[in-house]
């Protein structure tokens, strides 16, 4: 069949980012999130591997391990691969995949939570965008890396005080198992570095103070440097998504350090948006380019009970990697 045209490839990509987002976590749990990447992946010429359950933990990934341990269905660690003939550079897109966030044994009260499969958003997000650079005649050699979990109360969930060690090393304290997302990106940062990119681009529903400070209608974007930052400005015009940069100040890092790690919650309540940046930043390499997207807002519209999901992220991603 013909490829399809530049609009429909975007409206499509859109579409199954709102369809698995969307999903409720019955239905789309890390198991069949796994499923349905291989499909994915067979459909749109990438290659995929996967890590699941003890061999996650085998390979040193204790931070997707150790907070994926609550819930029956084991926690994953998807790694996509596009690959152009001749690419022109590289990039790594990493989505954050919560399939459910109860909050584990921080657990979230019944109205915060009751939305919570929408957390899965990032990887959807990710997901979708790789779904279609081959109908898109994209040349930028793109890689995933998508950590799914669901984060559940269980025998083996994380307690808060718990410490997991992530893929680079680094200890991180769990000072509260609902600060899951970020714990779950760190390992695929890390591993991301390993590669050293052109530049990483992480997705995320991160945390509602970035929606304090902008409102629901735009994301948050963290870099740290200018440059990067144009970049992804200049593709969200274009792609017609409202971004704003927000400071990564080093001046909060006090509120991340720990003696021997990082810890996964300011203790603080407010500036969170910004620690939340500067606890990912532990685990990027200075040397390499990078943007972290924070889309609590903009991602999800209406009461939990809608099939919300907007789709956010999916034009922004493509708009910077047809014009990389």
């Amino acid at each position: 069949p013909p490829a399809p045209s530049v609009g429909a490839a975007v409206a499509g990509a859109m579409n199954r980012a709102q369809q698995w987002t969307s999903a409720d976590a019955s239905t789309l749990n890390p198991s069949a999130f796994v499923s349905e990447a291989g499909r994915v992946a067979q459909e749109s010429g990438l290659s995929c591997d996967v890590l699941q359950g003890d061999d996650l933990r085998d390979q040193g990934f204790g931070a997707i391990f150790g907070m994926g341990s609550g819930s029956p269905h084991p926690p994953a660690l998807i790694d996509l691969r596009f690959r152009p003939a001749n690419p022109t550079t590289s990039v790594t897109l990493i989505g954050k995949g919560v399939t459910f966030d109860t909050g584990g044994l921080s657990i979230k009260g019944a109205a915060a939570m009751a939305g919570m499969r929408q957390d899965k958003c990032g990887a959807a997000t990710v997901l979708a965008v790789m779904s279609v650079l081959r109908d898109l005649d994209v040349d930028v050699e793109v890689r995933a890396l998508l950590p799914v979990i669901e984060n559940m109360v269980g025998p083996r969930s994380l307690r808060p005080g718990d410490a997991v060690t992530a893929w680079n090393g680094t200890r991180i304290h769990v000072m509260d198992t609902d600060f899951e997302g970020r714990v779950i990106l760190a390992d695929a940062l890390a591993y991301a570095c390993a590669e050293a990119p052109d530049l990483i681009v992480d997705v995320a529903t991160l945390t509602y103070q970035v929606v304090v400070a902008l409102g629901p209608d735009i994301g948050g974007l963290f870099t740290r440097d200018d440059d990067t930052a144009s970049r992804l400005m200049t593709a969200g015009r274009a792609a017609g998504e409202a971004l704003w940069r927000l400071p990564y100040d080093e001046r909060y890092l006090d509120q991340v350090l720990m003696p021997d790690g990082v810890k996964n919650h300011p203790e603080t309540e407010s500036g969170r948006a910004i620690t939340a940046a500067l606890f990912l930043g532990q685990f990027v390499s200075d040397d390499i380019p990078w943007a972290h997207l924070d889309i609590t807002g903009p991602a999800w519209r209406g009461p939990a009970s809608s099939p919300g999901a907007t789709g956010f992220g999916v034009r922004t991603l493509l708009s910077l990697l047809r014009s990389s």
